[in-house]
């Protein structure tokens, strides 16, 4: 019984010894701005070098937003609506967020049987989807050099998104059928260069629990164990004091019955 009593009290005193206000610490994203300042910068998708990664070339003076480190050499990058990779040692990290991050350029297709979409820059690559005739206004996110489809006519290839029955379809298109390109013009601007390591996450500290809600824990786990220590302790003391009783009253029998009338006289 007393080692059931000492865990009770081990219990109680267990809860108000506990801190009347935690701090949480909660990871938060962090990322940054980079400038393109040269052409020759690409926009990956998958953190390899391997040609068959590259989508386009990010249009220079403009921005990635850069989520993450991908390995050694590459960033997690965002470009407009498009997550992929760029690398490290291609783009300048900035302390600022640009006004215009990102180049607003568009074409048209003026290919009377449509504009087929292919998944490489290349003859042989598959189709993903088509572009309509005189479709304009479609996003262009960037130029890549892939094959020529027929002589006497254009290597490059525009990076661009549609939709199809409801579904975004993105992939290469051959940009000899491409007409009314519109281009922006330079972006100048510019903020002061990230030159020590980027770090993408950052603990913030939220609050914990208020001293009243600790208060009532406390309280709330308290009480019943105090009237668990009566209902123990109580039983206890009532048979002692009927074994006291018990123990006087045989004492007083005990006391008359030895009593001698000799010593009277």
């Amino acid at each position: 019984m007393k080692n059931f009593v000492l865990i009770l009290f081990a219990f109680m005193l267990s809860f108000a010894a506990l801190p009347t206000n935690q701090t949480v610490f909660a990871q938060e994203n962090k990322t940054y701005y980079a400038k393109v300042l040269n052409s020759d910068t690409y926009f990956y998708s998958q953190p390899d070098d391997d040609e068959n990664c590259k989508l386009f070339a990010v249009p220079a003076t403009y921005f990635v937003l850069l989520l993450d480190n991908a390995g050694e050499d590459f960033y997690y990058a965002k470009y407009s609506d498009l997550y992929g990779y760029v690398k490290k040692n291609s783009v300048t990290p900035m302390d600022g967020t640009p006004l215009n991050a990102y180049a607003n350029s568009t074409f048209r297709n003026f290919s009377q049987s449509g504009l087929s979409i292919y998944s490489r820059p290349k003859a042989n690559a598959s189709v993903v989807g088509s572009l309509q005739f005189l479709q304009e206004d479609v996003p262009l996110y960037g130029e890549i050099v892939g094959d020529e489809l027929f002589e006497q006519s254009t290597n490059v290839w525009f990076y661009c998104k549609t939709t199809i029955d409801g579904k975004s379809v993105e992939g290469f298109v051959f940009s000899y059928y491409c007409d009314a390109v519109v281009k922006p013009s330079e972006n100048v601007e510019y903020f002061p260069e990230i030159t020590q390591e980027l770090v993408f996450s950052n603990s913030q500290p939220t609050g914990g629990l208020s001293d009243t809600t600790t208060a009532i824990i406390i309280l709330a786990v308290a009480l019943p164990c105090l009237v668990i220590l009566y209902l123990l302790l109580t039983p206890h003391k009532r048979k002692g004091g009927q074994k006291q009783q018990k123990t006087k009253l045989a004492g007083r029998g005990k006391d008359y019955y030895e009593f001698n009338e000799d010593d009277l006289t």
